[in-house]
């Protein structure tokens, strides 16, 4: 399953925790913007843990998220972290 959000005001956490409760699969891909922009190291790494913990195998975070957010996500997710910007096109190669 791939989670594209727009701009997650209703919590990127809770957005994919409903997913997951939907559908039962596993998130191969979280990409969009996780609305963090604002949000403490501590947070984001919290909410790091917890999508790892839900078994989300790779993310791509792009709007709304700054660079600090970025920066961790890339950090925790190491190879698993895709760079999305503008015209970036992820094909499902890019998944496995």
């Amino acid at each position: 399953m791939v989670i594209i959000t727009g701009c997650a005001h209703p919590g990127v956490l809770r957005m994919v925790e409903e997913a997951l409760n939907i559908s039962r699969r596993k998130v191969a891909l979280l990409l969009g913007g996780f609305h963090l922009g604002g949000a403490s190291p501590k947070e984001i790494r919290g909410i790091i843990g917890r999508l790892k913990a839900l078994g989300v195998e790779r993310v791509a975070p792009c709007h709304c998220n700054g660079d600090l957010t970025i920066g961790l996500f890339k950090g925790a997710y190491g190879e698993a972290f895709i760079e999305a910007s503008v015209g970036k096109s992820i094909i499902e190669h890019d998944l496995k």
